[in-house]
């Protein structure tokens, strides 16, 4: 009933209110690894039922462990970015996944 109120009085609802671009970019770059994570967990499961389900069908057999070894690559290539990342923010004195300036005084 609040966030109808809040909604007719032209308010955001009070979760939204602190709300800003700082704050979502590190959300945002969890949330893409999380994703990214899920995503290859699915198609590595998918690979490995494609190649048991191959039936020693050469094809099949191929196709199933290129998914396989896609899976891992993507997976190596999320892990190298948030490894980079974490690289940046100990170099710089920035931290991307929170989005505050250490180093820098104003």
């Amino acid at each position: 009933m609040k966030i109808v109120q809040s909604i007719r009085l032209g308010q955001p609802p009070p979760e939204f209110r602190n709300l800003s671009i700082p704050k979502m970019i590190p959300a945002l770059i969890n949330l893409v690894i999380i994703v990214a994570v899920v995503l290859f967990l699915f198609s590595l499961l998918l690979g490995g039922i494609k190649f048991i389900l191959s039936g020693g069908n050469k094809e099949n057999t191929e196709e199933a462990g290129r998914q396989v070894v896609n899976a891992i690559i993507g997976l190596v290539i999320v892990f190298s970015t948030w490894a980079i990342i974490s690289i940046l923010e100990q170099f710089f004195g920035v931290e991307l996944t929170t989005l505050s300036f250490s180093s820098v005084k104003f």
